[in-house]
């Protein structure tokens, strides 16, 4: 099994000099970066992608891909209005990335399924269902004889289900609407495109410097080869993830993300091979229709470490057997870790920093960076062109993120 914790898969994207002047400069490689400059130059801006690693890498690599149903029509909350508008999204950019770049991102309306093994996962399911039926989101209740026909290699793990056996009746709930989509791909499709679209591209750049005024910012950027450049540029957009605090600590974002360390585990099944997503409290199988099944999650306060650990490989291994008992011939592929930014109200952070008009930020999305990713970047070029958004988006202002701070 090979452990992809600190891949730095080799990309098209080399280091070059960052160009002198531009009107964007977006910091981070990352989904939210690389979408919030595909936005941007395709609504004529001129664009410079900064990253301190490697571009189309990093956490965005590393998550599962899974797009929950969202309805942005019927939503109240926020980040469920946020989401439903990326979830509208979604199936065009797809389709555009994959016209003109060659790369299918792999988005797929394969349906989730959602399972309970506790009393409490039941009640904590009852309930989003019910809050899911409020958004006019089709979600069905299947009971065990259902459950068994649509998915028969899960019999084993059912006949041993104590909620199950007591509850037959609500083995479990259906929903066609969820996607799923392959993180790498999307991201090599991205890159691509944006570079295609003249979006400059600097990996393994730090921001050494940054000031910005009323009428525009200067950055002091440093490459790999230890050359120091400066750029100037109207506006500056923070994209870095987990690490978004560090970019600047003027903007006082320091504290403002905490890393939250993910682990998964990829198999290969030779009798696992339709595509869906099972959802079992806080874990899930993600079968990708070629055999591939990734196992997740975990929630792991480590600071940056990053790296895998035996024992929540094995942990999601046995979970993975103790569901799907065909699994337990699946041959390990390979294992990895991930960083999910987590704001300390859950909320991610978008939009202009307060009293700096030059300074955005497009961060803190925790697991669903790749879901908000859509509705984050128009969000960004809206206020950028200072347009009236698709949405009130106060509720992700960035002042609320520094508050807690002593200055």
């Amino acid at each position: 099994m090979t452990d992809l914790s600190n891949s730095n898969a080799s990309t098209d994207h080399v280091s070059t000099a960052p160009p002198t002047s531009c009107g964007s400069v977006v910091i981070g490689g990352g989904v939210i970066g690389l979408s919030v400059a595909w936005e941007l130059v395709r609504r004529g801006e001129t664009v410079t992608l900064l990253d301190r690693g490697d571009i189309a890498q990093g956490t965005s690599w590393a998550a599962a891909g899974i797009l929950p149903p969202a309805n942005f029509d019927r939503a109240t909350d926020p980040i469920d209005r946020l989401r439903g508008y990326s979830h509208t999204l979604w199936p065009l950019w797809c389709q555009q990335l994959t016209e003109h770049t060659g790369i299918n991102p792999g988005l797929m309306r394969c349906g989730g399924m959602y399972l309970a093994e506790s009393i409490g996962e039941a009640s904590a399911l009852t309930g989003m269902m019910a809050y899911w039926n409020d958004l006019n989101l089709e979600c069905e209740r299947i009971d065990a004889d259902e459950l068994l026909r649509r998915q028969p290699q899960l019999s084993s793990w059912a006949e041993t289900n104590p909620w199950i056996q007591k509850h037959p009746q609500s083995a479990g709930w259906w929903t066609p609407d969820e996607y799923q989509i392959r993180p790498p791909r999307l991201l090599a499709a991205l890159a691509k495109q944006c570079q295609q679209r003249g979006v400059h591209m600097c990996p393994h750049s730090n921001v050494r410097d940054l000031h910005a005024t009323d009428t525009g910012c200067e950055l002091v950027v440093e490459t790999s080869g230890g050359v120091a450049s400066s750029i100037q540029c109207e506006q500056v957009v923070l994209c870095g993830g987990s690490a978004i605090g560090s970019i600047a600590p003027e903007v006082r974002l320091n504290t403002s993300v905490i890393p939250i360390r993910g682990q998964i585990l990829l198999l290969h099944s030779q009798t696992f091979t339709d595509p869906i997503v099972l959802n079992i409290g806080n874990r899930y199988l993600v079968a990708r229709g070629d055999g591939h099944v990734l196992v997740g999650s975990c929630e792991e306060e480590v600071g940056f470490e990053l790296g895998t650990t035996p024992e929540v490989l094995e942990g999601l291994r046995h979970f993975a057997n103790r569901v799907c008992q065909e699994l337990s011939s699946a041959k390990e592929v390979a294992s990895w870790s991930g960083h999910r930014p987590m704001t300390f109200d859950g909320f991610p952070m978008i939009g202009r920093i307060p009293d700096q008009e030059r300074l955005l930020v497009a961060g803190g999305h925790y697991r669903s960076g790749i879901h908000l990713a859509c509705g984050t970047a128009v969000a960004i070029a809206d206020t950028v062109e200072r347009r009236t958004s698709f949405m009130d988006l106060s509720s992700f202002s960035v002042g609320k993120q520094q508050a807690h701070l002593s200055v």
